[in-house]
């Protein structure tokens, strides 16, 4: 009687044991699932949001392209060392610039990983670059 019992108990075991290893292994897979959803998720995120920038920054460089040629026409009329001084100021900012647009254009090619390390540093760039052309375009009473 006790060897039934025994054995019962021991078959009842094995049973509770493999339903939760079934049961722990559909979880554990549902969670790994759940995992790569929220991975891919987060990729997609950092993708767009560095197509986002980029679009941005360019929409801004145009219109920063549009305002530098108006502002070199009005110093046209300008006198000659007003026009000097503020054409040397120009010519800095364009140089940014283009040393902007080379850094956007190595960011465009590059992959997700890059975008995470430069991020901060391409949108700090960006707002130091508005804040120095407001600045000129002020300085000329242009735009």
């Amino acid at each position: 009687m006790f060897t039934n019992r025994l054995i019962l108990l021991i078959t009842a075991t094995m049973l509770l044991f493999t339903a939760c290893s079934e049961k722990t292994n559909k979880n554990a897979e549902n969670v790994g699932k759940e995992v790569e959803n929220t991975v891919e998720s987060a990729r997609n995120d950092v993708q767009q949001t560095k197509e986002e920038f980029i679009a941005e920054a360019e929409r801004t460089l145009e219109k920063m392209n549009e305002d530098i040629s108006e502002a070199e026409e009005q110093l046209k009329e300008k006198s000659e060392e007003a026009r000097e001084k503020a054409e040397e100021k120009l010519e800095k900012l364009k140089g940014e610039r283009d040393s902007f647009k080379e850094d956007l254009a190595e960011l465009q090619e590059s992959g997700k990983d890059k975008w995470k390390e430069v991020k901060d540093e391409m949108q700090a760039g960006l707002e130091t670059l508005k804040t120095k052309y407001n600045r000129l375009l002020e300085d000329l009473q242009v735009g």
